[in-house]
């Protein structure tokens, strides 16, 4: 299998299918973010001692029937160094040193070629990693977003609720009204202050630069 790495600084990498959102860590909800995560042992601080200056929220990749079943780690180092991390599916949020509008704009690694489990099967072709800004510096993975829907609705209100309670809401409005929610393909919700057909109209123009 073929995966994308993005350099994230001091030697590590990851995987990109793996980012759900790219977020800056200045706002009290992502310092909630944070903390929650290390309550739950789920964070990894790669940014050697120097101010943090985006928080990585990850997922492993849906599994699609047509590739592999593998878990691939979520960081990965450079080379063989101390510095590697005990990886897993269980570490969610990454700390890191670089700014979010760096680490989306960094060009993306040369694949990592991994064996199927399924004896058949083909390497596969790289995956097109967008990321979008959703404003306030903050980005979300193209690949993992299911829906941009507006807040006012009942049934919204009851994902964005629902959400918070498992831990998985991520609030990106820096304080300002929430306009659009975001949906993502593994349950997190993530709140934006920027109009839903804005958001969408960034991920149209980056699909046709592309």
């Amino acid at each position: 299998m073929h995966a994308q790495l993005i350099d994230i600084g001091f030697n590590y990498t990851i995987v990109a299918r793996d980012i759900i959102a790219i977020m800056s860590p200045d706002s009290a909800a992502i310092k909630r973010v944070i903390a929650d995560a290390r309550d739950r042992q789920q964070l990894n601080d790669t940014s050697e001692g120097r101010i943090v200056r985006s928080v990585i929220i990850t997922d492993p990749y849906p599994p699609v029937s047509d590739w592999t079943s593998f878990t691939s780690p979520t960081i990965t180092p450079f080379s063989r160094s101390p510095k590697a991390l005990s990886t897993g599916e269980e570490r969610k949020v990454i700390l890191s040193a670089i700014q979010p509008d760096t680490l989306s704009n960094r060009s993306v690694l040369k694949p990592l070629n991994r064996q199927s489990r399924l004896s058949s099967a083909e390497p596969l072709a790289v995956m097109d990693i967008k990321l979008i800004n959703i404003g306030f510096g903050n980005i979300v993975c193209a690949n993992r977003v299911v829906a941009i829907v507006s807040p006012e609705s009942a049934p919204i209100k009851r994902i964005i609720s629902d959400a918070r309670e498992r831990g998985q809401l991520v609030d990106a409005t820096y304080g300002r009204r929430t306009r659009a929610v975001i949906v993502t393909d593994v349950g997190h919700i993530i709140l934006s202050a920027i109009q839903p057909e804005t958001v969408a109209h960034r991920f149209v123009s980056q699909k046709e630069s592309s």
